[in-house]
């Protein structure tokens, strides 16, 4: 991990040579360091937040943004508006309900009293037709209003009829109906439910109260006071639930809105990151190795814990995975720029770079035209492919076309920069390899002989013109006019196993036996004209393809002061190789040039971007997204952390305060018991098992917002036992029945023979603990309706079962139903007349509504089953509003692990391209360059390799995966900490370059100055280690490992538009690299400038004088091995 190598508090270290154009910078984003302090502010709140983003105003749920309140109201209208049609729908049924009652009973004007209800019923069904209309969303406000007031004025109306149609349970139901009506369905504000609830309830209470004598008793006064008390704080608390519910959902779905945006973003990312290193094919074959080895670890994990004995066979050979596919009518493309070191040789490093970017960005886009895939760039060198890793059967056609492109394209570029540097491009057909090789900084590659031969073709060729093979010109006969060129020798000979006797060892060893053979070679001329004179590919005998190019790339030339160098361009083949070129040749060719290299990356703004996604560059999707986050910073940051915030919405403070809000109806309700009932043994009992349940549960709920993680700790078994399914709702069953059950403890025969109305109130008891039913909306709406209709039909039992036996009911009551023609209207007659106190019918005070005969238990049926479907529908509600909440919830940190899951995969494909230490930087300035002093490179190559390979078997795919191996084996080392400091640059063919000293901030820590560079000396020698480990695996055939070391200054940087590339220049690397190519076998050599700084910790032997290319004679060494107790961490 990267540091800020502070040690201002620890030992002073040895950092790295200061550099003056090395500028350390610290960017610090307002919009993070804004997060910092509301994280701590979060840390130091003692109560939760509402919801996200909530205003802070507990009576008031909003948001604190005018723009996010406005949109969540209208996102929720459809739902506000269907709610309050269902809830019209329920009155509607109401009042029909009531109509049939008052039709069957036939009182005394039922008709007058059948007539208002259907007028109330027209009314109603008037405002449910205006809520279908484009008005209501206008007038909703006016609307709910007209509507409450509308229905709290029906049921005052009938105290202050001179005989009431309806007993004061029937009245107190209705009641309670519309006020949780007004709480939960009918959308208004708190404050006017609050208002209106509360002035209904007062004015409902007085009238009642004037009407009779018994209810005017201060201990009943008090006890309605609570009841109504209780009942307001039910709606209250579910509307305030109901709203931040609501706006969490709201802001759990925008946060997934969020999330899906940045995972497109993401997948662009990744998509782009997988093109710089692989075509998609690949790449998806490359990330299901890694998703299976990440499932296999996991296994192994699991498979230890069982202590499982599944081991590998004795001498079973497991390869890792290995991604290499054998391809046949594959054209190959090199192309070099003619030229190249003379124009390097006066630009500064950030111009040469900004016009390299230019010229590979036209190459790119032509690559994409022409049907080609982009290999790589080679210093001034680039090649692709055509039929690779998607066949094509006009492959020849798209790579002649593709150089005849970048010949034009190049033309265009030195008239817009007034250069004269030309192309030199060869072509060649056959057959290929395609895959990678190694673990890590890998990258595609294709491998082959006729790869080499490509190489071939372009080496030879000349300036302007594209160099075929006869074997591409086979697949071209009709669509171009050639000349010949030279006869070039064929390195796709037949070869033969020898055993070869070495005299000086006395021994046999396994040798190839190769003939030799030429190959005709044809040089483009033109175009075959098509009858009529047209040019059989008249797109590009136009101007507009070139115009095209250049007007579409980004071109950036600006910077300066850094040095320039430059050797020249011949070329030195030592050793012919697989990749199309040998190790030497092409490092050679990389790094002729010697420039310093920046990468000056174009910072457009991609808005509607109609570019082809793929030549889309890579900085410019960093950019965006970095825009993207500034403007959404506060709000993708509480997207990532959600969970480390308190917010009334989440479960847990949710949960709390459905506790909380159960422990006060109970409370309330015990209150009244007391007040109003009689202090029996069975109630006090129910009531001091129900305190302490309640009290047991307050506490869990409460330690699950404290302190859940030491509570889990403690007793974690316990924890996950209740914190079960089915626990869990067996828990919830039972405390959201406690107030219900506290009430029927109170059934007495003996309390309700008092004349007080205490039946009555044990009446309006079980109503209002039914609406306790509503609470706990994380339970399950059927398990909540199914309770509350068992409670209710307990209450109907009791009303119909003669129970108690009341001495003054009088015997008129029997006479009357046994002469009267019509007894039920007689009965509910003589029962609601309430005016006549003389009446020889005995009077309200003696009608006991558990005797059995009371004519009220068929207005409580119809009370019971109104209530019921409300509390039924309400649960319903509230339970899908709840679901979409978590749905919510749940997609958004589903999304988010997706989009966790693309970052990781687009930071593992980034790190294989370039360091994680300078990603950091590129995504926050989307270039990087820089100079630094004291760093080692080496180049370690088997330099015998192509002796070992051969295509006769499987096309040379199994020979390809002993060098993945070998590498594999290399990379290994890299996660040894002593090797911190190492990193692997790339690899070509069978070189392996790495390098030490690139991170700075790692150099800081180390205690010695020179500590990266005795580290990669001593990676080198346990490279030669694992090369004579893997030499005695192979049978009768050793590789030869030379490497080359040098230290000093080098420029790292990205360079490239579609396709990064991470690499570094200077004569470190060119020395490096000849170091290795005129090295000894299987020896390691260095210059004298690094012995003099590596003589400290290792043992050296002088070689002696010798000839490198572009600097004359130089003295080398070759390593011993590492002194003695020679130590640097």
């Amino acid at each position: 991990m990267a540091s800020n190598g502070n040690a201002k508090d620890g030992p002073v270290h040895y950092g790295a040579t200061a550099d003056p154009e090395s500028v350390n910078v610290e960017v610090k984003s307002p919009a993070k360091n804004r997060y910092k302090e509301k994280a701590q502010s979060y840390k130091r709140r003692t109560w939760p937040i509402l919801f996200e983003r909530a205003s802070g105003s507990w009576w008031n749920p909003k948001f604190d943004s005018e723009a996010l309140e406005n949109e969540q109201w209208k996102d929720y209208f459809p739902q506000t508006r269907r709610r309050f049609q269902y809830a019209l729908f329920y009155i509607l049924v109401a009042i029909i309900a009531w109509c049939v009652f008052y039709g069957c009973t036939r009182k005394q004007h039922w008709i007058l009293v059948l007539g208002g209800s259907l007028l109330l019923f027209l009314i109603i069904a008037v405002v449910l037709l205006f809520t279908y209309t484009r008005f209501y969303e206008r007038f909703y406000l006016q609307t709910s209003i007209f509507v409450a007031v509308f229905l709290c004025a029906g049921i005052l109306s009938q105290p202050l009829l001179t005989q009431s149609y309806l007993s004061t349970v029937g009245t107190f139901t209705a009641s309670i109906e519309v006020l949780l009506l007004m709480y939960t369905v009918i959308p208004m504000p708190l404050l006017g439910a609050i208002g209106i609830g509360v002035l209904h309830s007062v004015l409902y209470e007085i009238l009642t109260a004037l009407q009779d004598e018994k209810m005017q008793q201060p201990s009943f006064i008090v006890g309605k006071f609570l009841l109504h008390l209780c009942i307001h704080l039910i709606g209250i608390h579910i509307f305030f639930m109901s709203q931040v519910r609501k706006r969490s959902t709201f802001w759990k779905i925008g946060q997934s809105v969020m999330a899906q945006r940045d995972l497109k973003i993401e997948k662009q990312i990744k998509e782009k990151m997988i093109h710089s290193l692989m075509p998609p094919t690949v790449a998806k074959e490359v990330m299901q190795s890694r998703e299976d080895k990440n499932d296999d670890e996991e296994d192994d994990g699991r498979a230890k814990k069982r202590n499982s004995k599944g081991k590998h066979v004795k001498g079973e050979i497991i390869f890792r995975p290995f991604n290499m596919n054998m391809m046949d009518n594959v054209s190959i493309l090199f192309a070099d720029i003619v030229g190249f070191t003379k124009m390097s040789s006066n630009k500064t490093a950030e111009h040469l770079v900004g016009l390299l970017n230019d010229l590979f960005g036209r190459f790119d886009k032509l690559c994409t035209e022409k049907g080609c895939e982009k290999i790589s760039t080679l210093g001034d060198c680039y090649y692709c492919v055509s039929g690779c890793p998607t066949a094509k059967p006009d492959h020849a056609k798209c790579c002649v076309e593709m150089g005849l492109g970048m010949i034009k394209a190049i033309k265009e570029f030195d008239e817009d920069n007034n250069e004269s540097v030309d192309m030199r491009v060869g072509v060649h057909t056959g057959t290929v390899l395609c895959g990678i090789v190694g673990t890590r900084r890998f990258k595609f590659d294709v491998w082959s002989n006729d790869v080499t031969l490509a190489n071939t073709m372009e080496s030879s060729g000349k300036p302007g013109s594209v160099h075929i093979s006869e074997t591409s010109y086979a697949f071209l006969k009709d669509e171009y006019d050639v000349e010949e060129g030279p006869d070039i020798q064929d390195n796709r000979t037949h070869k033969v196993l020898i055993e070869h006797y070495d005299t000086a060892t006395s021994s046999y060893s396994v040798r190839h036996k190769e003939d030799q053979k030429v190959i005709k070679t044809y040089f483009i001329s033109g175009r075959k004209k098509k009858d009529g004179g047209l040019d059989s590919n008249e797109d590009l005998s136009q101007n507009a393809v070139a115009d095209n190019i250049a007007g579409n790339v980004e071109r950036e030339t600006s910077g300066e002061g850094a040095e320039n160098f430059s050797e020249s361009d011949g070329r030195e083949i030592t050793h012919s190789d697989v990749n199309g070129v040998s190790p030497a040749q092409l490092l050679g060719r990389r790094h002729s040039s010697g420039f310093y290299a920046t990468s000056e990356l174009s910072l457009d703004m991609i808005g509607d971007d109609t570019r082809d996604p793929s030549m889309i560059p890579i900085n410019e999707a960093w950019t965006k997204i970095r825009k993207i986050h500034e403007q959404t910073d506060l709000q993708i940051i509480k997207c990532t952390q959600e969970d480390s915030q308190n917010t009334v919405s989440s479960p847990r403070y949710h949960g709390l305060l459905e506790i909380i809000m159960s422990f006060i109806v109970f409370f309330i309700l015990s209150l009244c018991c007391f007040i109003i009932f009689d202090r029996e043994l069975p109630w006090l009992l129910i009531f001091i098992f129900s305190l302490i349940i309640e009290v047991l549960v307050f506490i869990h709920a409460l330690t699950d917002v404290r302190c859940k993680d030491k509570k889990l700790e403690a007793c974690s078994s316990f924890i996950h036992l209740i914190s079960g399914w089915y626990f869990r709702n067996l828990l919830g069953a039972i405390v959201a029945s406690i107030p219900i059950i506290a009430v029927y403890s109170n059934f007495s025969c003996n309390t309700f023979k008092h004349e007080n109305l205490q039946d009555r109130y044990f009446c309006y008891c079980v109503v209002l603990s039914l609406l306790h039913y509503c609470n706990f909306t994380m339970l399950s709406s059927w398990m909540k309706s199914i309770l509350a209709v068992i409670a209710g039909s307990v209450l109907l039992l009791l009303l119909a079962i003669k129970i108690c036996e009341f001495e003054n009911i009088s015997s008129t009551i029997v006479l009357s139903t046994m002469v009267s023609p019509v007894s039920m209207e007689n009965i509910t007659g003589q029962f609601y007349n309430r005016t006549e106190q003389n009446n020889t019918i005995l009077s309200d005070e003696y009608e006991y509504l558990f005797s059995g005969s009371h004519s009220l238990k068929y207005e409580v049926i119809l009370d019971m089953i109104l209530l019921l479907f409300l509390i039924w529908f309400l649960n319903r509600e509230f339970e899908i509003s709840y679901r979409s909440s978590y749905h919510g919830d749940a997609q958004a940190a589903a999304d988010k692990e997706q989009m966790q899951e693309n970052k990781d995969q687009a930071d593992w494909l980034l790190h294989n391209i370039i360091p994680e230490h300078v990603s950091d930087q590129l995504k926050n300035t989307s270039k990087y360059s820089k100079n630094h002093k004291d760093v080692g490179v080496i180049f370690a190559t088997i330099v015998n390799f192509n002796e070992f390979y051969d295509e006769s078997y499987l096309g040379g795919r199994e020979y390809l995966r002993v060098l993945n191996e070998l590498f594999s084996d290399y990379e290994i080392l890299l996660d040894q900490y002593r090797f911190k400091d190492v990193e692997k640059i790339k690899t070509i063919t069978s070189a392996f370059m790495a390098a030490s000293g690139l991170n700075e901030q790692n150099r800081n820590k180390n205690k010695h100055p020179y500590a990266h560079l005795f580290a990669l000396m001593d990676f080198a020698l346990e490279m030669q280690e694992v090369v004579l480990q893997f030499n005695a695996s192979i049978f009768n055939f050793s590789f030869i490992l030379n490497i080359g070391y040098n230290c000093g200054e080098v420029t790292a940087g990205v360079i490239g538009t579609t396709k990064l590339h991470y690499d570094i220049w200077g004569d470190t690397v060119n020395i490096s690299s000849r170091m290795y190519s005129t090295g000894v076998k299987d020896r390691i050599q260095l210059p004298e400038a690094a012995v003099k700084i590596l003589e400290e910790k290792f043992d050296f032997e002088y070689r002696g004088t010798i000839q490198v290319k572009g600097k004359g004679e130089m003295k080398t060494y070759l390593t011993k091995g590492k002194k003695p107790g020679a130590t640097w961490d």
